[in-house]
């Protein structure tokens, strides 16, 4: 048998090959047709890509030298240990690149690909089956187990119990008619010629070929035709029964077989002959149990179902009822949503009435006037249902002089009262109340002091309220004594401006103002003396007497003495009567 080797930089992964075609007569393959396998980051020749968070618990073998890169693939048996093969962590005899010294750069990684390294795991132990045999004529008890620095939490990934010897299959159920079907899942190459494949988890579903424990009764097949191997306790896949197998990159993958509705790991994938499409072999996991539980001595109680209502660790993981991850998904071990309204752990108790709500920012009361949320229903002080009896919540009386909601506030000094009629300012010339004290405009005390109910002043030539009206057009200033009207021919002083009558500019147009006119024989100014009879026109030539002998024309009518009509009746102006002794 040809000695494995490793790739440059990668790591080794055991694996041997014979021909097909020779498998049907269990011809022994010859020494010279194995394969030397070399692993890079690898997956299951015609299988399944598993996606989501499926087989979680199949976990790929890293080498971090650049970058993480898929070497070998494991199972999750316990929270903090993993199940591979030895070869992949342990030097075959002859090896010229010892797999050992690559230890120091293994994880494990939790994901479906290389790439997914979100969910990394240092490792803190490496344990090998203290026979393991890796040469090239044999490779057996190839088992490894290890323990990783840390535990992975059950919510990432749930640990696969090892299969006891008491569920294993037996060696007739695998040679009957309908057989006995187990899935591998790994991280190997999904084509054999293309190295660039691997790294991506996939599985696959196909019937034992044959089943040969170390002890007991084997399968027919199982025959010494393949003792050029030690044939016990390894478990066989023929590739031509389903067309599709393991490759480089599977090897420490699990073989899960369910029993009695419980999903186990039965086989470790080991090596194979025929360059991937040929017999592969695993592993049998029954058969090493004892010395699982050498390392893992509470490996049954891990597994055993924490009763969830006992106060009791029933499986030894430290961990009591709902503190144990198998109780997530039990409903006395919900926890309670403190806003939803339902009884999410069945206590009988909604929200904020179970005790586990009593921390909860949901069931905290909501002070009222700090403008926070306090209890995070997205509502803030007085618009929170819990301050709608609150007194700082109540709404303002806007003008009962009283302060409400005590908030030191008083009617219209309070924000509450912006909109309200009461708090509007007056406006004091749209002759409407504004304010709702059915005072209007100027009437309302607002505007004592607003221009437009200033009183204005009747004689100062301003408008001093504002009203486009200046002095007496202004109606303030209708009864004003500065805008009574003059009597133009009373002789007093109407309207207090220091001018009586005609003085008073008032007058100017006043008839009782007018000249009078002392030869027209009217009544100008309206006093009733006409002409000369007007004291007016008492020094007007008009008015003055004729002398009716002095051959002057003295009052300026064009007539002079006697011929003046003013003469008629002077002495002067007399014809003399000639005998009666008279002048």
């Amino acid at each position: 048998m040809k000695k494995y080797t490793i790739l440059a930089a990668a790591l080794m992964m055991l694996a041997q090959s014979c021909n097909l075609d020779e498998m049907p007569n269990e011809t022994e393959p010859d020494a010279a047709e194995l394969e030397t396998l070399e692993t890079q980051s690898a997956a299951i020749i015609n299988g399944t890509r598993v996606t989501g968070t499926d087989r979680y618990a199949t976990v790929m073998l890293a080498l971090n030298l650049y970058g993480y890169s898929a070497f070998c693939t494991g199972t999750l048996i316990a929270p903090n240990y993993v199940l591979t093969a030895a070869h992949c962590i342990t030097n075959c005899e002859g090896d010229d690149d010892p797999i050992e010294n690559y230890r120091q750069y293994m994880y494990v990684l939790i994901g479906q690909n290389e790439s997914d390294t979100k969910n990394v795991y240092p490792i803190s132990q490496f344990y090998s089956h203290p026979d393991f045999v890796c040469n090239d004529d044999e490779i057996s008890k190839d088992i490894a187990i290890l323990k990783l620095s840390k535990s992975v939490p059950e919510s990432l990934a749930k640990p696969i119990p090892p299969m006891p010897p008491e569920y294993d299959v037996t060696p007739s159920e695998v040679d009957s008619t309908t057989g006995v079907k187990a899935t591998t899942v790994g991280f190997g190459k999904t084509n054999p010629n293309n190295d660039d494949s691997s790294g991506t988890k996939y599985e696959t579903t196909r019937k034992i070929y044959a089943w040969c424990p170390l002890t007991g009764k084997s399968s027919k097949k199982c025959g010494s035709s393949w003792n050029h191997t030690d044939t016990k306790g390894i478990i066989y896949f023929n590739y031509d029964d389903d067309r599709s197998g393991t490759c480089q990159g599977d090897s420490g993958g699990p073989t899960f077989i369910t029993r009695n509705g419980v999903t186990y790991v039965a086989g470790i994938t080991s090596f194979g002959y025929g360059n991937c499409t040929g017999t592969d072999a695993a592993t049998m996991v029954s058969s090493y149990y004892s010395y699982i539980k050498e390392i893992i001595p509470n490996l049954e109680q891990i597994h055993e179902p924490e009763n969830c209502t006992n106060k009791i660790d029933d499986n030894g993981n430290g961990l009591i009822d709902c503190d144990d991850p198998q109780c997530a998904s039990v409903t006395s071990c919900q926890h309670e949503i403190c806003n939803n309204k339902a009884d999410d752990n069945g206590d009988g108790k909604i929200d904020c009435d179970d005790t586990q709500c009593t921390d909860s920012l949901y069931c905290q009361p909501e002070i009222c006037d700090d403008e926070k949320d306090n209890n995070g229903d997205g509502k803030i002080d007085c618009s929170d249902t819990q301050c709608k009896d609150a007194r700082v919540c109540q709404p303002e009386d806007c003008n009962n002089k009283a302060d409400d909601n005590d908030n030191g506030l008083i009617d219209c000094d309070d924000p509450q009262c912006t909109d309200a009629i009461y708090c509007q300012p007056e406006i004091c010339n749209n002759k409407k109340d504004d304010n709702g004290n059915n005072l209007i405009d100027c009437d309302d005390p607002e505007c004592a002091s607003d221009l437009h109910c200033q009183p204005e002043i009747c004689d100062d030539k301003i408008d001093n309220n504002d009203d486009q009206y200046i002095d007496c057009n202004d109606p303030q200033c209708y009864d004003a004594r500065v805008c009574q009207p003059e009597i133009c021919n009373n002789k007093a002083d109407d309207n207090d401006d220091g001018l009586i009558d005609c003085d008073d500019p008032q007058c100017d147009k006043s008839i009782y103002c007018q000249p009078e006119v002392c030869d027209n024989r009217v009544d100008d100014n309206g006093d009733g003396l006409i002409d000369c009879d007007d004291p007016q026109c008492t020094n007007t030539p008009t008015c003055l007497p004729e002398i009716c002998n002095n051959s002057t024309d003295d009052n300026g009518d064009g007539k002079i003495d006697c011929d003046d009509p003013k003469c008629r009746s002077a002495a002067v102006c007399q014809p003399e009567i000639c005998g009666d002794q008279i002048d």
